[in-house]
């Protein structure tokens, strides 16, 4: 790895995060609030002097970028952006512990949704603001718009892509991964538009509808209204953002070939099939179990499906309090925070097409002890599974368990049940944010200590860059020149 690279691409994304907190600066300039005007203009200034700093120390750095330098651009950038995202909360008094201020901006940026606020009501309209436009730039990721902006690094901009982009993204894509990288970002900004769009015609206030519409497309799940989506008590608000927390979980890919008039590639796409079928397998089993307890079927079916759809894309956002359903509906739904959505999406988790795959290699191995001579190919979508594809998807999985069942013994070290301290892991691990039990849907992450606060930020940045790309930079080798 080449500090002075590293030092020198990480500057440039810095003036990405410094511009993006212009914004809540000149809503504040709008509300007239001098404390927040100075907390984000600091922070952009802030941000720019560091950017400054890494490129003067990035100064006759080689041009080209290999593949251990982007591994040390993205670990950076994610730590400039734990620390720099946070400093406005700290400025501005909103958030005044540090460690819980950048549990919130890594919350925010990996689109967790987890936070330490207990009433968001009490925040500034540009600190709300903040947290969803934290959600909207990690959802797609900083490391893809600069990518999709700066053409110039050939190849190291195919390092950088792949070490941020969540699974494998192979449907629909350009040749060139600078028009691939532009294709994504267009497609995200104009579902975003059409989502605010139609939420302002459900008569949501335009600043919640923005802040909404970010949030349910960057699958986060932060909300300017403690009570969340429950907040509104609209069934036109509900389906709207089930319908684009449904579409933010499949693979944005797909849809640049819909919008190249191939609509019915969304429909033959086997991930797509299987991660629809497990999500109305799972809407009918807690409308059921949650059907006596509401007063029409077709309400108890709107909180069934928007709950559901909220934890296997990983959204977070809520209608109800889904830690107060039936056992067998938090069991079902607790597990679904493990899957997560499709690979090439705004979601978290493991990722459907490796549940899908998974399944195909217990089927495989059950078919080797019934028939041992046969000899069974698996397929994905029509194609052959390698066994490289295979022993890499089981590799990732069990990292994934390990990573999950280590933090969650040291979280019940730290105090915490062990239902609160799973939970509180699967949700930061998969950016789901809300747990079980004391880090449930109406609860928060503030009463848990600073250390227990850093290791979950360790599991957001962790299932954000798919475990690899962060552990890579903790070995040896990647800092070998």
């Amino acid at each position: 790895m080449n500090l002075r690279k590293v030092a020198r691409v990480t500057s440039l994304l810095l003036l990405f995060l410094a511009a993006f907190l212009l914004l809540p600066m000149l809503l504040g300039i709008f509300d007239g609030e001098p404390r927040t005007i100075g907390a984000y203009g600091g922070s952009a200034a802030a941000s720019v002097a560091v950017a400054a700093l890494l490129r003067w120390f990035g100064r006759g750095a080689p041009e080209v970028l290999h593949r251990k330098d982007a591994f040390g651009v993205v670990a950076l950038t994610w730590m400039c952006l734990g620390v720099l995202g946070a400093l406005p909360f700290v400025l501005e008094g909103s958030i005044s512990n540090p460690a819980s201020a950048i549990f919130e901006a890594v919350s925010g940026f990996t689109t967790t949704g987890a936070t330490v606020v207990a009433d968001v009501g009490v925040l500034s309209r540009a600190t709300n603001l903040w947290r969803c436009l934290m959600h909207w730039v990690g959802g797609m990721g900083i490391v893809v718009l600069f990518v999709a902006v700066f053409p110039q690094f050939g190849v190291g901009a195919r390092h950088l892509f792949k070490a941020e982009t969540t699974g494998p993204i192979t449907e629909g894509l350009r040749p060139r991964i600078r028009h691939t990288a532009l294709v994504l970002w267009w497609v995200y900004a104009g579902m975003t538009v059409v989502c605010a769009g139609l939420l302002m015609l459900a008569k949501m206030p335009w600043l919640d509808a923005i802040c909404h519409a970010m949030s349910t497309l960057g699958t986060g799940g932060f909300s300017n209204h403690s009570a969340s989506i429950g907040y509104y008590k609209s069934a036109a608000v509900d389906w709207i953002v089930f319908a684009f927390m449904l579409l933010a979980g499949m693979n944005f890919g797909l849809y640049f070939n819909a919008i190249r008039g191939r609509p019915l590639d969304l429909l033959r796409n086997y991930e797509v099939r299987f991660y629809l079928a497990v999500n109305a397998l799972v809407i009918l089993v807690v409308f059921f179990g949650i059907l006596p307890t509401h007063a029409t079927a077709l309400e108890a079916l709107r909180h069934a499906a928007f709950q559901t759809a909220a934890v296997t894309t990983t959204t977070g956002l809520m209608t109800e309090d889904f830690d107060r359903y039936p056992e067998l509906s938090r069991c079902v739904l607790f597990f679904c925070m493990f899957m997560g959505a499709c690979a090439g999406s705004t979601a978290g988790g493991i990722k459907a097409s490796r549940v899908y795959a998974l399944g195909k290699l217990a089927a495989r191995e059950l078919m080797a002890v019934l028939r041992p001579n046969a000899v069974v190919v698996s397929r994905l979508g029509g194609s052959p599974m390698s066994e490289t594809v295979m022993r890499q998807i089981a590799v990732f999985v069990t990292t994934y368990l390990l990573i999950f069942a280590g933090a969650s013994v040291v979280m019940t070290a730290l105090g915490l049940d062990m239902i609160s301290a799973m939970s509180s892991v699967i949700a930061c691990l998969s950016s789901v944010g809300p747990g079980l039990e004391l880090v449930g849907p109406t609860q928060n992450y503030a009463f848990i200590p600073g250390a227990g606060k850093l290791l979950l930020v360790f599991c957001m940045i962790a299932g954000r860059l798919e475990v690899f790309a962060l552990l890579a930079v903790f070995t040896p080798e990647c800092w070998k020149r």
